[in-house]
């Protein structure tokens, strides 16, 4: 019988290593995006396990979820606490990375997630750049000097302001209104699936 000459050996390895080097990145790909659908799945899951035990006035609490690169956990209460003895964390994949909301929590009864409150933010304009009286005045914390014929003293920082009017008086500042619900955003291999958290309490995954 006929054996394999080394050429031919030598041909065939390198068939197997130009198939591996071609099949498993693709392989890999097909894993990595697999695992996104999953996790965002599981993920959606346990938003909507934490909405239905708030809303089911379950343990008399409300109910939320945190979620790191690490790990998420449902937990009990109006905010996170590690340790927990109800916290139930789920583990995540390490080719997974997530941004977006941090923390989401669902109000007892009604089921409506957390937010943010209104607030006034930014970095008011100094006294020292307004060259005119009227302009000076109108900012706080501004005066006129007559004697220096210049604006002196220091702007009340933007974040000292409670309401939508004063805010926008201030140079500098913006009012920012409140937010309930957002989005987080799982990304693996230039992959992304958005988790959104309507003002409703809806989760979809888009």
């Amino acid at each position: 019988m006929k054996g394999f000459t080394l050429i031919e050996i030598l041909l065939v390895i390198g068939i197997f290593a130009l198939l591996i080097s071609f099949l498993v990145p693709i392989g890999l790909d097909f894993y990595k995006s697999q695992q996104l659908e999953t996790i965002s799945q599981e993920i959606v899951q346990t938003l909507r396990r934490a909405q239905l035990k708030a809303m089911s006035i379950d343990l008399d609490s409300s109910f939320g979820v945190y979620l790191t690169n690490d790990n998420y956990t449902l937990f009990k209460g109006d905010s996170y606490k590690p340790g927990d003895p109800y916290n139930e964390v789920f583990n995540l994949p390490q080719i997974i990375t997530l941004s977006g909301l941090q923390e989401i929590v669902f109000s007892k009864s009604e089921g409506i997630p957390s937010g943010s409150l209104p607030y006034c933010e930014g970095i008011c304009k100094p006294c020292s750049e307004f060259l005119d009286k009227t302009s000076c005045l109108n900012q706080q914390g501004c005066s006129w000097s007559a004697r220096l014929k210049k604006c002196v003293g220091t702007c009340t920082p933007c974040g000292n302001y409670t309401n939508q009017i004063d805010c926008q008086k201030q140079i500098g500042c913006s009012w920012l209104p409140g937010t309930r619900g957002g989005n987080i955003i799982l990304s693996t291999n230039g992959e992304t699936r958005t988790i959104n958290i309507n003002e409703m309490g809806r989760v979809n995954l888009q």
